[in-house]
């Protein structure tokens, strides 16, 4: 009702009421020219509509208000504000997801979208993706956060979406000399603490100081440094296995259906596995900008960044498998005469770090020519510890391997798409006693990764304010040097004698024993890692070490990847109308060194193969603007883009796994992998009523060739180790045919509506519609499927995304709330199974935050995350009827203050 009464009113009665608001508000100053001096909410989204408004592309941004905070806590949560960016979680379910890692833009994967401070690239502290994680990034180090969605010429092209650039403090930017600011906020997550271990408060502090100085104030400096502490504890159930495996298909007379293709008969639980994680992250950052500016002509600035983050998991697993028939099958129920049932833990610790130092200059020598320089390096580290250990009902001594019993037996209901299974014999699925030792894994994985940057650009009459004809010219330069490296051990008893003499659960378990939701009456047994090993290394002399070379050499690989560009932009500029148009070409050179898998009965050698590969392209674009008056502006825009492959999927190694049924799956990477490309096509209506007012509506169009995702196909029969396999799933990543995505997006801010002064409102609306064609496999159309199957969507990409935040200021309190929701997304698709697709179901959150201003300059400020503790939620099957995982989030609370004295 607000929102509709607020646009009836007619433009100037608006602005006349919100001219009039300003001068009555109490929390508003004047300054010594008359402007109106805006806090809170409301000055960062005034910032981020003026930083929309002043862009040479298609943007829209979230800015930090005039405490030097964000709307929301971190980078991530406040990104989510931005129109047409969706934010997900880890690319690994059997780690913890209870918060967001990562940025889409326009629906488009976050591998094929850009993270760049102050437009220069980061190196990567992980294999999968490019670039910084968003949620290692610290907000103290933001002024705004900009997804551009419109690249030109100057931009690399590695943004089939888009790019999230942070713009990084400047001590210029400052109203004043000098400024300073300390924000400290204690939290509450209500999960944590409740497993094994306590979880202690959740702590997020940072600092942040600027000031001028030096002969007429010509030197700046910036430095900012941050601390958070985040614990959390989930339960969390994945019937549906990693890739969607764990749900199959049997007739009513109990046999196996046959994959490919939609299958027949009815769905089966056949692994079932409960996970409860205990989670605590650290992350420690600093920067420091030190800039001079001798004249106004001329800027030069040194930053610096160091970015930790350490995530320290301990995740607890109850596992239940079945083999054999499936007898009595009914759409909801059924039995298995014999199962498995495992119990373990995996200590998973990671440490990445990361640093970047870069060196910017712009000169203006006059007449228009300006020249643009930067310089940077940065490095990230990725350091994991995986220390895995299983017991299990019925292992087997000397191998990996597990058999079954009828104690272990199960039958079964489906209950809202989730499998809830009744053990033959409980009192046994209970007891300590019933498990032996089945592996102790120590897994460590290494990952180095170095990224230099250069670029020059030189402009000729190419200033926003110009007019006339410019030009900018320019090149760049990106070299990146990855390295990942595995080391795998595993032990595993040698004999059924050294089985039974190293004992059972009993001595090494906490006194816990929580309830799985898969397997009632048979509860988690918590494994004491401390106790485990101990016992381990005191009786080492009954266990062997398995052949691990497979994992210790076939994962390794070393990507060394440069790109070249050049680039040229033509530009006109009248007082209402402007055109840029540029061509750029990028050359991509790589060298990928991986080892080369034993095939051969009897082949142990690992064989180091180097493979040289690269590929070009001419990348054109044009973006135009036309001012239509009283605040209305017309954008319009083409260009073509790219989004190389990741680090991994270039390294062509392959790994062979040999299922208990005799099926082989083979993991490989794809040499032949070419980057996709998108033709993009923008056209965006902008309407600046004036403050912080905006009314926007933007449509969009990508046309996509060779699109990348990871496929799971049947193979043909495969000879290994001198025996040949004749059920082989193949799992790659592989170039779609061709891949589509359109949009349209819809967003209005009014940062003071007339009928209420107190009341702002930002509300956008994203909806999205894609799809990917991909080649199915001979079987796969043997069995009746076509040729070419289209997905529902891309990967990652919603159907849609909205966001509203309401925020209401009187005297010296200010009330916000946030509502955020993402639509259904596709997260991975089966080659040739359509109910083994999984989908990310919808999900909203809910946040409210209250700020009071208990003297000038010292504010407490309270947050509440995820109000109605949504969870996460992935399904698959047909009509999405099965859970493929279960993963609940908690409600977090903040109570901090934040001190900004006056300088």
């Amino acid at each position: 009702m607000l929102l509709a009464a607020a646009i009836s009113v007619p433009p100037g009665v608006m602005l006349a009421g919100q001219a009039q608001a300003q001068q009555t508000t109490p929390t508003a100053e004047a300054d010594d020219q008359g402007d109106i001096v805006v806090t809170g909410f409301r000055a960062s989204q005034r910032s981020a509509t003026k930083a929309k408004k002043s862009a040479a592309v298609i943007l829209d941004a979230v800015s930090q208000d005039d405490v030097g905070r964000l709307p929301d806590l971190n980078i991530v949560e406040a990104s989510r504000r931005i129109t047409g960016v969706s934010v997900v979680g880890g690319a690994d379910p059997t780690k913890n997801r209870d918060i967001y890692q990562r940025a889409t833009i326009r629906g488009l994967d976050p591998r094929y979208n850009l993270v760049t401070i102050d437009g220069i690239p980061l190196a990567s502290p992980d294999w999968i993706y490019r670039g910084a994680r968003l949620d290692m990034l610290p907000a103290s180090l933001v002024a705004r956060i900009e997804a551009i969605k419109s690249v030109s010429a100057q931009y690399d092209p590695h943004a089939l979406g888009g790019q999230i650039n942070i713009v990084s403090k400047s001590a210029f930017d400052q109203n004043g000399k000098r400024f300073f600011v300390v924000n400290a906020n204690g939290g509450y997550n209500d999960t944590a603490g409740k497993l094994v271990r306590g979880g202690g408060a959740a702590i997020r502090a940072d600092a942040t100081a600027s000031t001028l100085f030096g002969p007429g104030e010509q030197f700046g400096v910036v430095a900012s440094v941050e601390y958070q502490r985040l614990p959390s504890t989930a339960r969390a159930e994945l019937p549906g296995d990693t890739a969607g495996a764990g749900w199959s298909y049997f007739t009513a007379a109990g046999a196996r259906t046959a994959f490919p293709g939609l299958s027949t008969g009815a769905v089966v639980p056949v692994r079932n596995q409960d996970y409860f994680f205990e989670n605590l992250r650290t992350r420690l950052s600093g920067n420091l900008k030190l800039e001079w500016r001798p004249d106004a002509a001329t800027q030069l600035s040194l930053f610096g960044g160091y970015y930790h983050d350490t995530d320290t998991e301990t995740r607890y697993e109850a596992l239940t498998l079945a083999t054999g028939a499936a007898p009595a099958v009914t759409p909801t129920s059924g039995r298995f005469a014999q199962g498995d049932t495992q119990q373990g833990l995996t200590y998973q610790p990671v440490t990445r770090n990361t640093w970047l130092i870069d060196a910017k200059g712009r000169h203006d020598f006059g007449d228009g020519l300006i020249l643009d320089t930067t310089l940077a390096r940065s490095k990230a580290t990725y350091r994991e510890n995986r220390q895995m250990i299983k017991y299990d009902a019925n292992p087997r001594a000397g191998a990996a391997s597990n058999g079954y019993s009828a104690a272990f037996g199960y039958a079964y209901r489906i209950v809202d798409g989730r499998p809830r299974l009744t053990l033959n014999d409980l009192v046994a699925a209970a007891s300590p006693d019933a498990y032996r030792a089945l592996y102790f894994r120590d897994i460590h994985r290494d990952l180095d990764s170095t990224t230099d940057f250069v670029k020059v650009n030189l402009g000729y009459n190419a200033g926003a304010d110009d007019r006339g004809l410019g030009l900018n010219v320019g090149a760049a330069v990106t070299r990146t040097d990855l390295a990942y490296d595995q080391r795998y051990l595993e032990y595993v008893p040698g004999t059924a004698a050294n089985q039974a003499a190293f004992g059972t659960l009993n001595g090494i378990l906490y006194p816990q024993t929580p309830a799985t939701y898969e397997t009632p009456g048979a509860p988690y047994l918590l494994v004491n890692r401390t106790a485990a090993w101990q016992r381990f290394d005191a009786n080492r002399s009954l266990f062997i070490a398995t052949d691990q070379r497979a994992n210790n050499a076939a994962d390794d690989f070393h990507d060394l990847e440069t790109v070249k560009a050049g680039y040229v932009q033509g530009v006109f500029r009248a007082d209402r109308f402007d055109v840029q148009a540029g061509v750029r070409y990028d050359d991509t050179g790589l060298v990928v060194d991986t080892n080369q898998v034993p095939t051969a009965k009897g082949a142990t050698a690992y064989e180091p193969v180097r493979r040289r590969t690269g590929y070009g392209f001419w990348l054109p674009s044009a973006l135009a603007t036309v001012e239509l008056g009283d605040g209305m502006r017309l954008r319009g825009g083409v260009s073509k883009t790219i989004g190389r492959p990741d680090y991994g999927q270039y390294a062509a190694r392959t790994t062979f796994g040999v299922g208990t049924d005799g099926t082989l799956t083979v993991s490989t990477g794809n040499p032949n992998l070419k980057p996709r490309e998108a033709w993009n096509y923008d056209l965006s209506y902008e309407w600046y009523l004036g403050g912080g007012g905006l009314i926007s509506v933007a449509g969009f169009a990508k046309d996509i060739r060779n699109e990348i995702f990871t496929s799971t196909q049947q193979g043909p029969a495969t000879l290994f180790q001198g025996t040949t396999y004749q059920t082989v799933f193949v799992s790659t990543p592989r170039n779609a045919a061709r891949a589509r995505v359109k949009g349209l997006e819809v967003s209005y801010t009014l940062d003071r509506i007339a009928l209420v002064p107190g009341l702002g409102v930002n509300a956008n609306f994203t909806l999205l519609d894609g799809s990917f064609d991909q080649p199915v496999s001979a079987a796969g159309v043997a069995s009746g499927l076509p040729a070419v199957r289209r997905s529902s969507g891309l990967i990652q990409q919603p159907d849609y995304i909205a966001n509203l935040t309401a925020f209401y200021v009187t005297g010296p309190i200010e009330l916000r709330a946030s509502y955020n929701r993402i639509g259904r997304a596709v997260q991975s698709v089966d080659g040739d199974t359509p109910t083994r697709d999984l989908y990310q179901e919808p999900r909203q959150q809910f946040d409210v935050q209250a700020r009071a201003t208990l003297r000038p300059g010292v504010e407490l400020v309270g947050q509440v995350q995820n109000l109605t503790k949504a969870p996460f939620v992935v399904r698959q099957g047909i009509d999405r009827g099965l859970v493929n995982y279960f993963f609940p989030v908690g409600r977090t609370f903040w109570l901090g203050l934040s001190w900004k004295p006056k300088l």
